[in-house]
């Protein structure tokens, strides 16, 4: 079959370039396709945006002659046009390969793209620092991803619910994990990589779901479980992973300790619990004097309402008093959290994991849907963590680089709490003391532009609404020409684009079932740790802990 589409007729290099099809019904292409256009100096690389077929009044006409069928076949060949709009992505010229900055010449030939040809354009895998994340329409190529650049820098994962943001946060989940061994193993001037994956519903730590909760595969924890640690916000999910991670995964309910707890760990949530400015004020203000009410400012706040009025008077003005106590109605969600206690704090575990190279999840389980939990656990562990790094001065030198994966992130990055968001400084503040973010969310349009700007790396799913499209697209050469991929996109496909991918493609992510048993076979060659010694140093670490 040939691989000839048509040629190109004109255009513009802001609005696109116009292939008419020869030889080739425009129902054999698809927007997100790459073609390949060999002009007169240079060979360019295009994906189409647009399907065009314009002929109306001449298909009108020649549908009402007379004649017969295989006349009119014959006819429409002639007279009925169908054309493609394409993006200019690319061009090549001998050894040359760079952003498009013109347009191919008239009746320049357009044809589907050779294996040879995507090579020029996205290079090759190999499994080392180059992985594949996924193939491009409507070849069986696979697109390269560049691991060590792409954790230089924050990247963002965007699309509605069931575009498989999880599916592909896992996959690279698991060639970070991959990288960072090929570093601890090599002589390589690069420092090992460490994940901290803040995960909602357990499809990193456990299991990837459908929609309708039918288990698809493992998640990246499950798949390397001697590279994880796993701190349940479930306790019920403790004996779950002890019995499906049998290859000896450190599995530990997540606690934290009341007297552990910061004013600004309750205060950052004044949005979602509804707290006035000067609610929070007032707490800031008088934390020191709750504390000789009860065992914490954070029982004594719980609990305000069951102290004697006459006690409260000695210490609060009514005004405070009459706050304090809404504050404390506002609170009530955490009188139930068991998650919350007075004896221990497993949070310097797991910073001193993340300090020692052992990833960790996060999971939540049956808690993924308690939006206040959610967001108190991960500003607590956020701060936590800051805290442990800003206090480093930076000539000491960093001797990993933290990976942080954090879904529904516009809670978190938003303008209004971006500030004061530990995430958001950490984001702002920590790139150069190796922690970058991964940026999972359905509604990038609510994540701060300020985040946003610091994004090296875009994976766009599907998404219908147009100031999402916007923000994910716009710093792409042509962002305009791209909305109409964005919105056409089918379930696991990703526009993607960034430092880490030569140039920017509408990728199909690998199939994950496979792909992770091919990541675990290698990891097993190359990697797995000597059972024995392995044992040896969990043993230690729990000791330690």
């Amino acid at each position: 079959m040939s691989n000839k589409v048509g040629f190109t007729i004109g255009g513009t290099y802001s609005n696109g370039v116009l292939v008419k099809l020869d030889g080739k019904s425009h129902e054999e292409i698809e927007i997100g396709h790459s073609l390949i256009v060999k002009g007169t100096q240079r060979t360019y690389l295009m994906i189409t945006n647009d399907i065009i077929a314009d002929s109306d009044e001449t298909a009108s006409v020649v549908n009402m002659s007379r004649k017969p069928m295989f006349a009119k076949e014959m006819i429409a060949d002639t007279l009925l046009s169908s054309k493609i709009n394409c993006i200019p992505i690319a061009s090549s010229a001998t050894q040359e390969v760079e952003d498009a900055r013109t347009i191919p010449d008239y009746l320049s030939e357009c044809y589907l793209p050779t294996p040879e040809e995507a090579w020029t354009f996205y290079g090759a895998c190999n499994m080392e620092d180059r992985y594949p994340l996924g193939t491009i329409k409507p070849l069986d190529f696979k697109v390269p991803i560049d691991v060590d650049t792409l954790i230089q820098n924050s990247f963002g994962i965007f699309g509605k619910s069931g575009t498989g943001k999880s599916v592909l946060g896992n996959l690279i989940a698991a060639y970070i994990v991959l990288y960072s061994n090929r570093i601890k193993n090599s002589q390589l001037v690069s420092i090992p990589s460490v994940l901290l994956i803040f995960d909602m519903h357990s499809e990193y730590g456990l299991k990837l779901k459908t929609p309708t909760q039918q288990v698809l595969a493992p998640g990246v924890a499950e798949t390397f479980p001697e590279e994880f640690r796993v701190y349940c916000v479930d306790p019920e999910l403790v004996d779950e992973i002890d019995k499906e991670f049998r290859r000896g995964v450190l599995a530990s309910e997540l606690k934290i300790q009341k007297k552990n707890i910061e004013v600004e760990d309750v205060v950052v949530l004044s949005e979602l619990l509804n707290i006035s400015g000067i609610g929070a004020l007032n707490l800031y203000a008088v934390k020191n004097r709750l504390e000789e009410l009860d065992k914490t400012w954070f029982d004594a706040l719980l609990n305000f309402d069951n102290f004697d009025y006459k006690v409260l008077k000695s210490k609060f003005d009514m005004q405070v008093i009459t706050s304090l106590r809404a504050f404390s109605r506002r609170l009530e969600p955490f009188k139930h959290f068991s998650q919350i206690t007075d004896e221990n704090d497993t949070c310097q575990e797991l910073i001193n994991d993340l300090k020692e190279n052992r990833n960790v999840v996060v999971t939540f389980g049956r808690y993924g849907d308690s939006e206040i939990l959610y967001m108190f656990v991960v500003n607590y562990i956020s701060r936590r963590l800051r805290e442990e790094y800003v206090s480093k001065g930076i000539t000491e030198g960093t001797k990993n680089r933290i990976v942080i994966f954090v879904e529904e992130a516009h809670k978190f990055l938003n303008p209004e709490v971006r500030g004061s968001s530990p995430l958001g400084l950490i984001a702002r503040e920590l790139r150069k003391r190796g922690i970058v973010l991964c940026v999972i969310d359905q509604t990038p349009s609510q994540i701060d532009e300020n985040v946003l700007g610091m994004v090296w790396n875009f994976f766009i799913g599907a998404t219908s609404i147009d100031r999402d499209v916007e923000v994910s697209t716009r710093t792409l050469k042509l962002p305009k020409l791209f909305k109409p991929l964005v919105t056409s996109l089918r379930r696991q496909e990703f526009l993607t684009y960034g430092s880490a991918i030569r140039f920017p493609a509408v990728v199909k992510v690998m199939e994950y079932s496979s792909q992770m048993g091919e990541l675990r076979r290698i990891y097993e060659s190359k990697y797995k740790p000597d059972f024995k010694e392995y044992s040896k140093s969990l043993t230690k670490a729990l000791d330690s802990d």
